[in-house]
């Protein structure tokens, strides 16, 4: 049998929704991420807003609501980065993207090449919360890359 070295990330994902625990995930995630010497990328995904509606709106200027939507997210962002890690999460490595979550970090992993995430999970709420209890499985299932999920009260 031959062993196969565990080898430290370089580039490491947190997915946050921007609720309460967000800030401790992202601190957990930047003390990692300096521990082992690797870059750090915090992701919020924000609804398809045209999807969601599934329908005409009538006087809604949905294209102007999702740019007001995401703005919001990424303020909101900023606001949890900084109280975590000061500056030292640039605009960059601060992602905001709309749709599906798991679609989401499954792109970032991609594009970004990331190697591990970091996600919180709460029963009932936290970032998991949101992928509905089949997405989740999917998810774990067929994660390409590590991941630690971090319990919060």
């Amino acid at each position: 049998m031959r062993k196969t070295m565990v080898q430290k990330p370089r580039k490491i994902l947190c997915y946050i929704d921007l609720g309460e625990h967000s800030r401790f995930v992202v601190e957990y995630g930047f003390e990692l991420a300096g521990l082992v010497q690797a870059e750090l990328f915090v992701l919020h995904s924000v609804a398809d807003i045209k999807q969601a509606a599934g329908f005409y709106i009538p006087h809604v200027n949905t294209e102007l609501l999702e740019d007001q939507v995401a703005q919001a997210a990424r303020d909101k962002m900023y606001a949890i980065c900084h109280q975590a890690a000061g500056e030292g999460i640039d605009s960059d490595h601060r992602l905001v993207t709309k749709g599906n979550p798991v679609d989401a970090i499954n792109r970032a992993i991609e594009t970004r090449r990331i190697e591990l995430i970091v996600l919180s999970h709460e029963t009932g709420r936290g970032s998991l919360y949101g992928f509905k209890s089949d997405l989740v499985e999917k998810f774990m299932k067929n994660a390409t890359i590590p991941f630690l999920v971090l319990p919060v009260k």
